[in-house]
């Protein structure tokens, strides 16, 4: 009987460092200043009617204006870029606009699945000084009615926190059957110890977007998971967030990076050799223009295009990237610059050669500060189902002393139950 054949996926080229990484304020200061840049320069595209001349159109017409949204409050709430400055201004002019369209009103009244995102571009507009009474009245009846059964205890609990926080943070009365959000945030993903060495990318999102909604992006701390207010179950969540933002980093999936950074930093931890590398990362893909270019971006797409077919296509493929490192990056602004860590050895790209080169290495010379990447590559070579380097890997666990740790022997027991 055969074994499995390996699966790596392709990498980007930005997946693979080189030389020391800079310090993790002076990459996010760059980032953030060149995503806003970018975002100024591109802000024509957010509007539904611009995106739609070339553009698939989107389910939730406003989507990509409601995520501006978001980072013009963090900008106006850190102090960084008030609301009524120039480019917060034409941003909450298209957002008016947006919410005024016939279509818009139309579909709040639809009450379904996209009802929350109406719900929060209203309250948004009306905490960054654009009140809409009308609309907001019409939301709060639908509310009050159990439009959509939103707020029922059957429906996922990502949807009712993510909908308890929009309410909260807009004033909304929330309706009787939706909890608090520390209570929510216990039936979430992050709360529930995850295990990693399974975690797939969707799953993935679902825990950072648990964690922004907890922690109202990084504006206080999440509660503690579980009834028992238990310290270590905290940490346990650091630990998961060090984790996947070593194994998102390690793959070059920039999306998931800067998510990631957002919530170590929410989370506390700004001073970490992988938080340094992640910044990094970002700094060093970005393009000349400021952009963070998305998984879906391809260079070669955009060089055979001109005119507004190529703006267009640059803004589809790279503005929720760049959205999301600006996010981090104004988080961790508004945070205050923590210590810096000293850099580590460098974390590998998600290859078998490279993995194989760490392993030998950390047999070779066993150091502690080969240990913050182990679990890490232990994901990897489980998700990659390549049980010859993840014996390699799990021999340099032993090297290090790790071969106790709980993820080490998950995946020790993965590994021999693939051994024919």
């Amino acid at each position: 009987m055969g074994g499995l054949e390996p699966s790596w996926a392709p990498l980007p080229a930005h997946a693979r460092p080189g030389g020391v990484p800079p310090a993790e304020d002076e990459a996010a200061d760059g980032v953030l200043s060149g995503a806003l840049g970018w975002l100024d320069a591109h802000l024509e595209w957010f509007a539904p009617h611009r995106w739609e001349e070339y553009l698939p159109r989107r389910p939730f017409r406003p989507g990509p204006l409601l995520e501006l949204l978001g980072l013009v409050r963090l900008l106006d709430r850190s102090g960084r870029l008030p609301k009524d400055a120039p480019f917060p201004s034409r941003a909450l002019d298209l957002a008016e606009q947006a919410a005024a369209a016939p279509d818009f009103t139309g579909s709040l009244r639809r009450a379904d699945e996209l009802f929350p995102y109406h719900l929060n571009l209203i309250a948004l507009l009306e905490l960054l000084g654009r009140p809409q009474p009308a609309l907001r009245a019409l939301g709060e009846g639908l509310l009050a009615a159990g439009a959509g059964g939103h707020a029922r205890p059957h429906k996922p609990p990502l949807g009712r926190i993510e909908l308890r926080y929009f309410l909260d943070r807009g004033g909304f009365p929330a309706p009787a059957p939706l909890p608090d959000v520390a209570t929510l945030f216990r039936e979430c993903l992050p709360a529930l110890r995850p295990d990693v060495l399974h975690l797939t990318e969707s799953e993935t999102y679902a825990l950072t977007h648990a964690l922004f909604y907890a922690t109202d992006f990084g504006a206080r701390p999440p509660a503690v998971p579980g009834e028992s207010n238990d310290p270590l179950e905290l940490l346990e969540l650091l630990e998961t967030v060090r984790v996947l933002l070593a194994v998102h980093l390690s793959r070059g999936s920039l999306d998931l990076t800067a998510e990631l950074l957002l919530c170590a930093t929410a989370l506390g931890v700004t001073a970490d050799p992988l938080v340094r590398e992640g910044w990094a990362a970002l700094a060093r893909a970005r393009r000349p223009d400021g952009a963070v270019p998305s998984p879906v971006h391809r260079p070669d797409v955009l060089a055979g295009l001109t005119g507004d077919k190529a703006a267009a296509y640059l803004f589809g493929s790279c503005y929720h990237t760049t959205l999301a490192a600006g996010l981090a990056a104004a988080v961790r602004a508004e945070r205050g610059a923590g210590a810096r860590a000293d850099p580590g050895p460098q974390l590998p790209c998600a290859a078998p050669e490279e993995i194989r080169r760490w392993a030998v290495q950390a047999v070779e010379a066993p150091d502690a500060a080969y240990a913050p990447h182990l679990s890490a590559l232990l994901v990897l070579c489980v998700q990659a189902r390549d049980v010859p380097v993840l014996t390699e890997v799990l021999r340099a666990a032993e090297a290090l002393g790790r071969g106790n740790d709980p993820v080490v022997r998950a995946a020790a027991a993965y590994a021999c139950a693939q051994t024919p």
